[in-house]
């Protein structure tokens, strides 16, 4: 009886022994998944990280690029307007050009005054030349102003760029 005994704990001894090693297995096994966990929560942290400096920086260019529509907008409001006073100023030219051959005056004086007739006919003549040079002064500025379609044009397609930018924030996050 001793001898099955000593023979029983000698099992004992090595089923202990065995699951002993097992059980260090086990836990050097977690312990290389848990590093692994850790190494991946980090990439997953450091590429959200990145995802969100991403985001910011396309965050400040939509807000540069609505700045720079709003001040091409504005730039072509102001030359719109100009251009509407440079129609009216030379329409008021050709009014003044014309009105002097269109009126008959009553006046014989008037027919006979050759100086003041003259006079104006100088005056008249400035004024063209006037005219004239901010004319071409207007066109000289404003000659490569981006048209309206155009203009509409870049706009619907800077809607469709944040469209898509939008689009792909709310897959990427």
């Amino acid at each position: 009886a001793v001898v099955s005994t000593q023979s029983t704990g000698a099992q004992l001894d090595k089923l202990m022994e065995a699951n002993d090693k097992r059980l260090q297995d086990l836990r050097q096994l977690e312990t290389a998944e848990v590093e692994q966990l850790k190494r991946e929560k980090q990439a997953l942290i450091d590429e959200l990280d990145d995802s969100k400096e991403e985001r910011y920086s396309l965050k400040r260019q939509i807000e540069r690029l609505q700045e720079e529509v709003e001040k091409q907008y504005q730039l072509y409001r102001n030359e719109a307007d100009a251009r509407k006073m440079l129609v009216a100023d030379i329409n008021e030219l050709k009014y003044r050009v014309d009105a002097p051959s269109a009126i008959k005056s009553d006046s014989s004086t008037e027919k006979d005054d050759t100086t003041l007739i003259k006079f104006k006919l100088n005056k008249t003549k400035e004024d063209l030349a006037k005219l004239q040079d901010k004319l071409n002064e207007v066109l000289a500025d404003y000659g490569d102003v981006v048209p309206r379609r155009e203009y509409e044009r870049l706009e619907g397609q800077h809607a469709t760029n944040t469209e898509s930018l939008d689009r792909y924030k709310t897959d990427y996050n």
